[in-house]
């Protein structure tokens, strides 16, 4: 009998989240699963619609991917039903687990699904309407305004209890437009704004009036360039605001909010790639916050972790060798973070980066790397502060230390074996007090001198050149 959950009385977020959890569910438990109905919340009045799944999303699509899994979606009219709420629980887990590990995680299954996950034709073309007349506008910007009379609920009787005292939660219509202005510049002067109208604090023209007055910035809602008659249903207004949100180039939202943060999340899904110029605008502070972490976090202080972005030192090439490997290296202040690279042919893979040089005080105190399939022999060495080095060690070793503030100042790695006559071994770091990129390659030291604690790591295979170019 396949699963499913009874249609839950929740925002178009939280019901792609449940979605994410049932179908895990269903591959974990070895069973077929009937999607389930979507609800249109309104919270003004605390109603709700129903509608089917295929109404919404394209059905085909989405078991086009559950079928590459080994999944099967089917009508059935009876399904067992499961708990809707383990379900957003097992979700909200695979979210922001996929979402953390970065690149490497993009061919699996949670990725898949939000990829897959894609709007009805019809769906589909009020988005695109609406974007041609939004390009036609001069818009590059969207900016959540979560300032809605539900939020301000939830933010002083939840929110409270848990945000960092210095978190700005709860901000008005114009310290959000203006922490944007402040962060994206004078050419900032449109912006295409996210928000549930029918919850608005004051209506749009009052709120339009005074940004332009105060900060000379020009709002613009989807009710200003569609109908009516489209934008009735709660939930189709959702997901047109959310299509803009993942086509524009800039965006910003409250970390608070699942909708900001699965903004980035999908984005990702979709790319496969880091989402650049994604903000937050709940931090301290009187600029926004870039967010790094894929729309996997939601305090601030943890999202802007440059680590999580996992962005290369060294230039990449489509050439490079791409061999399934896990690099683990231990930090101080963080302790052990994982950057994997995996080989599937013709599917993106990760990077063996690992960056902690936004963090003055966090040093790279040791490291390991891990070969994840049979491939030439790999060696690495460290030193440290003290100008002491190990000897090679193979890979699966761990080289330096954990935990004993012994911060390593320099790194080499080589492949050993007929392998070295046609591959070069590049690596890349950053180290304290230096801006630069250091580069070395084929057993070298990468190092800066004892005086300089290694902050970042970045290793890649590369063909060599024929002879004689």
């Amino acid at each position: 009998m396949a699963i499913s959950y009874p249609a839950i009385k929740a925002g178009l977020t939280n019901q792609k989240i449940a979605i994410i959890g049932l179908i895990h569910k269903a591959l974990r438990d070895k069973k077929s699963l009937t999607l389930p109905s979507l609800t249109s919340y309104y919270p003004e009045t605390r109603k709700h619609d129903f509608c089917s799944f295929e109404k919404i999303y394209k059905e085909a699509t989405l078991e086009r991917a559950l079928s590459a899994f080994g999944l099967s979606s089917v009508a059935e009219p009876e399904p067992e039903m499961t708990d809707s709420g383990q379900c957003f629980l097992e979700g909200a887990d695979r979210w922001a687990e996929t979402a953390l590990k970065g690149q490497v995680e993009w061919p699996d299954l949670t990725c898949q699904i939000i990829r897959h996950l894609q709007p009805s034709d019809l769906l589909l073309d009020f988005c695109r309407l609406l974007l041609q007349k939004i390009k036609a506008e001069g818009i590059t910007h969207a900016i959540q305004l979560r300032v809605e009379n539900d939020w301000q609920s939830y933010a002083e009787h939840v929110l409270a209890s848990f945000a960092a005292p210095h978190e700005e939660y709860k901000p008005t219509f114009l310290e959000i437009i203006q922490k944007a202005k402040r962060t994206w510049g004078n050419t900032f002067t449109k912006a295409y704004v996210l928000s549930d109208e029918g919850g608005l604090p004051a209506d749009k023209e009052t709120i339009r009036a005074e940004v332009l007055k105060e900060l000379g910035v020009e709002l613009f809602w989807k009710s200003d360039f569609l109908s009516p008659s489209i934008l009735s249903s709660n939930l189709i207004s959702s997901i047109i605001d959310f299509e803009i949100a993942l086509a524009l180039p800039f965006f910003a939202g409250n970390s608070r909010s699942t909708f900001a943060c699965f903004v980035s999340f999908e984005k990702f899904c979709r790319t496969g790639r880091y989402a650049k110029n994604h903000y937050i605008y709940n931090n301290s502070g009187p600029h926004l916050m870039l967010r790094y972490d894929n729309g996997a976090l939601m305090a601030p202080e943890q999202l802007k972790d440059a680590l999580f972005a996992r962005q290369p030192l060294l230039e990449v090439s489509p050439y490079d060798r791409e061999w399934a490997l896990t690099l683990t290296a231990h930090l101080a202040q963080t302790g052990d973070f994982i950057s994997r690279t995996q080989f599937v042919m013709g599917v993106p893979s990760g990077h063996l980066v690992i960056d902690g040089s936004s963090d003055p005080l966090r040093s790279i105190e040791g490291f390991q790397l891990d070969v994840n399939s049979p491939l030439p022999s790999l060696e690495y060495r460290a030193r440290n502060k003290e100008g002491r080095h190990t000897p090679w060690q193979p890979a699966g070793s761990f080289c330096g230390s954990r935990g004993k503030n012994t911060p390593l100042t320099g790194f080499s790695f080589r492949i050993k074996g007929p392998a070295s006559l046609t591959t070069d071994c590049i690596y890349a770091a950053r180290f304290s007090e230096h801006s630069e990129v250091i580069h070395a390659k084929n057993g070298e030291w990468c190092t800066l001198g004892n005086d300089h604690n290694l902050t970042a790591i970045h290793l890649l295979f590369r063909p060599q050149k024929p002879f004689g170019r």
